[in-house]
């Protein structure tokens, strides 16, 4: 059998058979995977602590008939301070269910798993509110995946915005709207210039320069519902995981 070498975060783990777990890895270089763990749910399983899911580790593969077996893995990062807080695990379990819900299996996802890895490494840090975190990696996932909202020109006329005069944003069009094609859908949402500009640094920064400025306070639950509503438009559902997280949240 051929060995494979490479590197990824576990972002799913489901039981196989009486010992066995199927894990869904991202890597940069083969996208996201799903590999078999042999006797990994035994108490006394050799790599039991290596295979835990959010942990950014080195992985011997070798090639099987459907899907490859683990037979070797160290740790590169555990992000241990994850499991130390729910607020911190409800953020990681969401954006893994992301991942595995947008992200076809073997497509190209080197950008995909940059923007991935920082995010574990903030919300493993939590320097930033979680929140912000959590805007920040769905507008630029969905950036990624070609779904970019327009935040400068009317999605509808294609006009500049002028940001002294009244505009809003439609999750439903996937950008800012001018005064003259606001509407009152339920889908349209007023913006002010300090949350437009919010918007703008989470979608042009990458995390680790990112920074808690004060004046954004007041700004990041409107932004979370808004990019909630564009996160949910663009999956056609609510996921499990952000109920969770939003419950979490609450305490």
């Amino acid at each position: 059998m051929a060995t494979i070498k490479t590197k990824g975060i576990i972002i799913k783990r489901i039981n196989l058979g009486e010992a066995d777990k199927i894990l869904t890895i991202l890597t940069a270089d083969r996208g996201k995977i799903r590999v078999i763990a042999k006797g990994m749910r035994r108490p006394n399983a050799k790599l039991g602590g290596f295979l835990e899911l959010f942990r950014y580790n080195d992985y011997m593969l070798a090639e099987g008939r459907n899907l490859d077996l683990v037979t070797g893995a160290s740790t590169i990062e555990s992000f241990r301070q994850i499991s130390l807080s729910l607020h911190r695990l409800g953020l990681a379990y969401y954006v893994a269910e992301l991942i595995d819900k947008l992200v076809e299996e073997t497509q190209d996802a080197d950008t995909i798993f940059d923007l991935t890895h920082s995010v574990f490494r903030e919300i493993n840090q939590q320097k930033l509110p979680i929140d912000l975190i959590k805007s920040f990696f769905e507008l630029n996932l969905l950036s990624i995946l070609g779904l970019r909202p327009e935040l400068d020109k009317c999605i509808v006329c294609n006009k500049l915005i002028d940001e002294q005069a009244k505009f809003g944003f439609s999750w439903v069009l996937g950008g800012v709207l001018d005064g003259e094609h606001l509407t009152n859908d339920h889908h349209v949402v007023g913006l002010n210039k300090n949350e437009l500009d919010l918007l703008r640094c989470l979608v042009a920064n990458p995390c680790k320069s990112l920074q808690m400025n004060q004046s954004y306070v007041d700004d990041i639950p409107k932004i979370t519902r808004l990019t909630n509503s564009l996160m949910e438009y663009a999956l056609e559902r609510q996921l499990r995981s952000r109920n969770f997280l939003e419950e979490v949240l609450q305490f």
